[in-house]
């Protein structure tokens, strides 16, 4: 049986999985329907809202993935195994390999609980690796690179800053969202503190490089565009989209399996 490879966005928002040779094979939100009582996983995505709906008095909804911390650990392992079943199917007769890709920031009981769920699936292999770097190689940013790539990945949950450098990560911040939205005087306040943050962390020489290389915007529910612009104004760098916003992230995991696939890996790899 061919080996199957999927690359999976875990964003507090939306779940993307992308498989290799068919592209993009699930976009949904992060939510999960469970029983009330019980808490027995019953659907997840847009199926698991319309659930809710019809069964307000027997069904609760949940958003268990988050940016520091899962929102509700058993939760969020219920919603992954959903995911991997809906792409896997019947786990007993399957042969997969999977990439996460994760919040930088999230901490390392949550990083855990997902790869044992992955593995748990009947993997082949499972690996990690963090949003902004897979976002970066998704987009096809030059991330082998050692010229410092500033970037800021942008949900309505929550927005993560980054310098992606040399195939790794040199910082990396997460910020919620304040009162009102990310245009509003605050969140671009924010959002310019942090970059200006990551940057002054940097050694004069890769400061300026990472300043002449731009700032490079990804995300989604949001008009990029437009913060990209303002960001602009506010941190003194040359703002520019990523490629594919929205599924960026997941394309990097797919990527990253490829680069995997051709160096003939086995077992478990996390990708920091």
């Amino acid at each position: 049986m061919a080996l199957r490879r999927f690359g999976i966005d875990l964003s507090p928002d939306q779940v993307v999985v992308w498989a290799r040779g068919d592209g993009l094979v699930i976009e949904e939100p992060a939510v999960l329907a469970r029983q009330k009582g019980s808490g027995r996983a019953l659907a997840f995505g847009t199926a698991a809202l319309e659930l809710a709906a019809d069964r307000p008095g027997e069904v609760e909804v949940s958003w268990p993935l988050g940016v520091e911390q899962l929102a509700d650990i058993e939760a969020a392992e219920q919603f992954l195994r959903q995911v991997i079943f809906r792409v896997v199917g019947r786990l007993l007769f399957s042969r997969h390999e999977l990439m996460l890709g994760v919040p930088a920031e999230l901490s390392t009981a949550s990083r855990r609980a997902l790869l044992q769920v992955a593995m748990a699936s009947g993997a082949r292999m499972a690996h990690m690796m963090d949003l902004p770097l897979a976002a970066a190689l998704g987009a096809g940013l030059p991330i082998a690179s050692w010229t410092p790539l500033p970037l800021v990945f942008l949900l309505p949950q929550a927005a993560q800053v980054a310098i992606v450098c040399h195939e790794g990560l040199l910082g990396h911040r997460a910020i919620a969202p304040p009162p009102g939205s990310w245009e509003g005087e605050a969140g671009l306040a924010g959002l310019s503190s942090l970059v200006n943050e990551l940057l002054a962390e940097l050694p004069p020489s890769l400061r300026d490089r990472a300043r002449e290389s731009g700032l490079a915007i990804g995300g989604r529910g949001l008009p990029l565009a437009q913060i990209g612009e303002r960001l602009a104004g506010t941190t003194g760098l040359a703002a520019r989209l990523l490629a594919d916003p929205d599924h960026c992230v997941a394309k990097g995991t797919d990527v990253a399996l490829a680069r995997i696939e051709s160096l003939g890996g086995e077992g478990l790899l996390y990708l920091r």
